[in-house]
């Protein structure tokens, strides 16, 4: 016979709704007739279909009714208080308030010493996509190699930043596992490439994408032509149009992908975006 899974922390989450879904479906397999409305009238909703649309992600939940939820899920302290700023991450409607909402995550996990090596990768994963330096100095350490000195490794990274800023990005990318430090002392990468796959936050990813972009936008007026390229398309199509487009993307993304891989003279770091995007029609 098959082990049941244990029920996840919610200290695990990075999505209340996946959160939400698991504690029903847990309850459910336990008990068949713990039913949606069981489930309404144990967090305090009337409406039996509300919970339903909150963990399809068709409604959000109120400042009124978080708590209500975090009180029928008897939640503790600071399982409440992360629950609360779980809910704020996943609803946040700009970069700012989204990343405020993590501080509090974080500040929470410290309190209760949460350990839990998946989840705490989970978290430094947010991290790393947080901001595209740490990604670029992975790339840097790959390429060049690094010894510790910081103020160096800084001025390869383009656009500038600071030596406490590279300080920052190689522990987080130490904590996620993507460097080591070898025998010799000297930091190197611990796979040749990687990819976000499954497990990666799809919030992570849109504020990285985001800050991309806007480094690319910038580029425009900060780099040469040497430097950058940027080109683009208005384009008249269907959604089985635009659908066989992405595939062609991602195709090509891969082969992008194998490319510099197999570029043994490389110097440089390169940050390479696809937006595809409708401005018009139904």
């Amino acid at each position: 016979m098959a082990e049941n899974k244990r029920q996840r922390k919610i200290f695990e989450y990075l999505d209340y709704r996946v959160f939400l879904k698991d504690y029903y479906n847990q309850k459910k397999k336990a008990n068949p007739a713990f039913s949606l409305r069981v489930f309404s009238d144990k967090i305090g909703f009337k409406a039996k279909d509300f919970i339903s649309r909150v963990m399809n992600g068709e409604k959000n939940l109120s400042s009124q009714s978080i708590p209500k939820v975090a009180n029928g899920l008897r939640l503790g302290k600071h399982e409440t208080e992360f629950f609360l700023a779980l809910v704020e991450f996943n609803q946040a409607e700009t970069g700012e308030i989204r990343d405020d909402a993590f501080k509090k995550m974080q500040a929470t996990l410290k309190v209760v010493r949460f350990a839990e090596k998946q989840h705490l990768l989970g978290l430094a994963q947010y991290m790393v996509y947080s901001h595209p330096r740490h990604l670029i100095i992975r790339s840097l350490i790959g390429m060049y190699g690094f010894d510790g000195n910081y103020g160096e490794l800084a001025k390869k990274v383009h656009p500038k930043i600071t030596a406490d800023e590279a300080k920052q990005s190689v522990k987080l990318l130490e904590e996620c596992q993507l460097i080591k430090v070898d025998e010799q002392g000297k930091y190197q990468l611990t796979e040749s490439a990687i990819t976000t796959g499954d497990k990666a936050s799809k919030l992570a990813l849109r504020g990285f994408h985001q800050q991309c972009l806007k480094m690319g936008a910038d580029s425009i007026d900060r780099d040469s032509p040497s430097k950058r390229h940027i080109s683009g398309l208005t384009l008249g199509i269907s959604q089985e149009g635009y659908e066989h487009i992405v595939e062609r993307i991602n195709a090509f993304r891969k082969e992008i992908a194998l490319l510099a891989e197999e570029d043994k003279g490389s110097d440089k770091v390169f940050q390479m975006e696809f937006a595809l995007f409708q401005v018009g029609g139904k």
